[in-house]
């Protein structure tokens, strides 16, 4: 009897443990809403970096030639252009001389990163796992 209770027991903790890790994704899932958020935090460097409000000149022609901005304190001066996980280029598209929009493609589902308040309020979400970010280098902006 005593033999019984053990392995029900044992049975009810793995079924609880299994349970668990199916309802928050387990450590694949947390490795990749990491990744995830790394690169949501990225745009926003690189956003931050291309609507310098100083900048009276237009938009460099890509990522690679952005400079940082000038008298700031530079948080980021490694910033790459590229996604530290898959090494694809994040996507940057120059709308005017001091328009731009940069993409990224994220490894989950952006909907669930919506929903659950990981993505900002100007963040646009597009066709597949794309999440754009927009903004201006204007001065008068």
């Amino acid at each position: 009897m005593n033999r019984l209770f053990l392995v029900g027991f044992c049975a009810l903790i793995a079924a609880a443990i299994g349970g668990g890790l199916w309802v928050v994704g387990g450590p694949h899932h947390a490795r990749l809403m990491t990744q995830d958020a790394d690169r949501l935090a990225a745009l926003v460097d690189w956003q931050n970096r291309l609507r310098c409000v100083d900048r009276s000149d237009a938009l460099p022609a890509s990522l690679a030639a952005a400079k940082a901005c000038p008298d700031t304190v530079v948080l980021h001066d490694d910033l790459s252009p590229y996604d530290a996980i898959t090494g694809e280029p994040y996507v940057y598209t120059r709308l005017s001389d001091h328009e731009f929009e940069v993409c990224a493609s994220l490894a989950l589902d952006p909907q669930e990163a919506w929903e659950t308040g990981r993505l900002r309020a100007d963040m646009e979400l597009r066709a597949g796992n794309v999440v754009c970010l927009a903004g201006t280098s204007a001065p008068d902006r």
